[in-house]
């Protein structure tokens, strides 16, 4: 069961974060708030026309200045000073004396063993992630990337009878999966900002948004792969190849 306590701890230290930013935009430092807005209007324009090199150049010097900026307000240090007293307490928990138990089997009971399996990715702050190209075994993949670009190409793998399980979360980057056409897929997705082109869905400057897709033939096909995505700032592409 889940601890109601420290999930309202959470919950409450979240709400005095988001409340002291809130005073410090209106009632402290009100240029903060006219910088925010600029910096994120860097990043929307720059993000427009990212394929060009002064959209890429807006977007990153945007993102830059956004991120120090927000950096230097005092509900980021109370959010880094939480974080630390966190992190010095479970360190101090963990120094405790830990109380044992130790199993009892039956004697006729085979003792069963745990093991570590070779992951494809793996979380990664910056970077990009991709299928090797000449053919790999398919395992279910659940990663996350600080900004980079996370690309799935299921057309070098065998796709498990099973219904696999693809969780994807970038913070900033784009997404990119490559479906063969005989397989069939039902993706979850949620972004912030962001375009999101799913075989014949498209959708472009998205705001806050949740979606679930899934293609005709889903619930009758033997070939399936359910997703789970979330970005940030960035593109979701799935398409057939």
């Amino acid at each position: 069961m889940i601890n109601r306590t420290k999930i309202d701890i959470v919950d409450i230290l979240l709400l005095a974060i988001i409340l002291l930013f809130l005073v410090e935009l209106i009632l402290i430092d009100t240029g903060l708030l006219i910088f925010i807005a600029i910096f994120s209007g860097l990043i929307y324009f720059g993000r427009r026309s990212y394929y060009r090199p002064r959209g890429k150049f807006m977007f990153w010097v945007g993102a830059v200045l956004l991120f120090v900026t927000v950096t230097n307000t005092m509900a980021f240090r109370f959010l880094l000073l939480t974080v630390i007293i966190y992190f010095i307490f479970k360190w101090y928990k963990s120094k405790q004396q830990p109380t044992y138990f130790e199993p009892d089997f039956a004697d006729d009971q085979p003792v069963e063993e745990t093991q570590q399996q070779p992951l494809m990715f793996h979380n990664k702050w910056f970077g990009r992630q991709r299928t090797n190209k000449s053919g790999y075994e398919w395992q279910d993949i659940n990663v996350q990337t600080g900004i980079g670009d996370t690309i799935i190409d299921l057309n070098y793998t065998v796709i498990p009878k099973k219904e696999p399980i693809m969780v994807i979360r970038n913070f900033v980057g784009n997404i990119q999966i490559i479906v063969p056409y005989d397989v069939e897929i039902s993706i979850n997705h949620s972004v912030m900002f962001g375009s999101i082109e799913v075989i014949d869905y498209q959708e472009s400057n998205v705001w806050n948004k949740t979606l679930h897709l899934q293609t005709s033939n889903y619930q009758t096909s033997k070939q399936t792969v359910k997703i789970f995505t979330s970005i940030v700032v960035g593109k979701i592409e799935v398409k057939r190849g």
